[in-house]
C-alpha cells in the first residue's frame, strides 16, 4: 500500500507540474523596444510571441516612430502579425498596416503551395504579386525590429559562418539577399543591468549592414544600424 500511495503522489505531482509547464509555455510573450535616432528617443515597439490553437506561432507587435525628414517630423504607426508554422521556421502568414501622414496603407503576405503572395494596398488601390517560395526565405521587414529575433532563430549556430537568407521585402514584392554572421558571445553591461548576448553582423545587399544582439534566447537584446543613427534597446534592460 505505501508502495501505491508513492506512485499515486507521484503521479499527481507529475501531472501537476506538466500542467503548469504548459501553461507557462503558453503564456505570451511580451517584449518592449525604445527605438533611439542620434541618440534620443524616437519610438517603441511592443512585440507580442504566442501559439495558437493549432500550434503555430504568432508574432504581434504595434509601434509608433517620429521621423525627421529635414523640416518636419512625421508620425509613422505600424501593426504587424506575423504567423510561423510550428518550429518557428517557416511563414505562413504576414500582415503589415502603417500610417504615415493621412495615408493608411498595408499589406498582406500569405504563402501556399510553394508560392508567396503579397497583396500592397496604397490609397485604397490593391496591387498583387506573387513569387515563387523557398525554404530559405525569410521577411524582416524595415522598421521592425522584433523581426531580427526570427532571423537569428534561423541562423544554424552549428555551422556558424556566413550565412544567407532570401529576405522577402512586402513593400516591393521580391527578394534581396541578407547575410547574417556571429562574431562572438560577450556579456553587455546596461547601467545596472548585465546580459550574455551573441553579437551578429546583419548586411542587407547594398542598404545597410547592421549589429544585432539577442541573449541566449534569441531575444533581441539591441540593434545598431551606424548609417541611420540608430540604436534599438529592450526596455527591461534600461534604468
Amino acid at each position: 500500500m505505501k508502495f501505491k500511495n508513492i506512485s499515486a503522489v507521484a503521479i499527481v505531482f507529475f501531472l501537476v507540474f506538466a500542467g503548469q509547464a504548459m501553461k507557462a509555455d503558453d503564456v505570451p510573450r511580451v517584449s518592449t523596444y525604445i527605438i533611439l535616432i542620434n541618440g534620443e528617443k524616437s519610438g517603441t515597439e511592443t512585440a507580442t510571441e504566442e501559439k495558437d490553437g493549432s500550434g503555430n506561432v504568432v508574432l504581434t507587435s504595434e509601434h509608433e516612430l517620429l521621423v525627421n525628414d529635414g523640416q518636419v517630423k512625421n508620425r509613422m504607426v505600424f501593426s504587424t502579425k506575423m504567423t510561423l508554422s510550428k518550429g518557428a521556421k517557416n511563414i505562413r502568414t504576414y500582415v503589415c498596416q502603417y500610417t504615415t501622414g493621412q495615408s493608411g496603407d498595408s499589406y498582406e503576405v500569405s504563402v501556399q503551395n510553394g508560392r508567396i503572395r503579397r497583396v500592397l494596398t496604397r490609397n485604397g488601390q490593391p496591387s498583387v504579386v506573387v513569387t515563387p517560395f523557398t525554404q530559405n526565405m525569410v521577411i524582416v521587414d524595415f522598421n521592425v525590429y522584433h523581426h531580427y529575433e526570427y532571423l537569428a532563430r534561423r541562423y544554424d549556430r552549428k555551422k556558424k559562418g556566413t550565412q544567407t537568407f532570401a529576405n522577402y521585402i512586402p513593400v516591393i514584392g521580391n527578394d534581396i539577399p541578407m547575410k547574417i554572421t556571429w562574431i562572438d558571445d560577450e556579456i553587455l553591461i546596461f547601467a545596472e543591468n548585465t546580459v550574455e548576448a551573441s553579437r551578429f553582423i546583419v548586411e542587407l545587399a547594398n542598404i545597410h549592414t547592421a549589429t544585432l544582439f539577442v541573449d541566449k534566447n534569441n531575444r533581441l537584446v539591441a540593434f545598431e544600424n551606424p548609417a541611420q543613427e540608430l540604436k534599438v534597446i529592450r526596455e527591461d534592460l534600461l534604468p
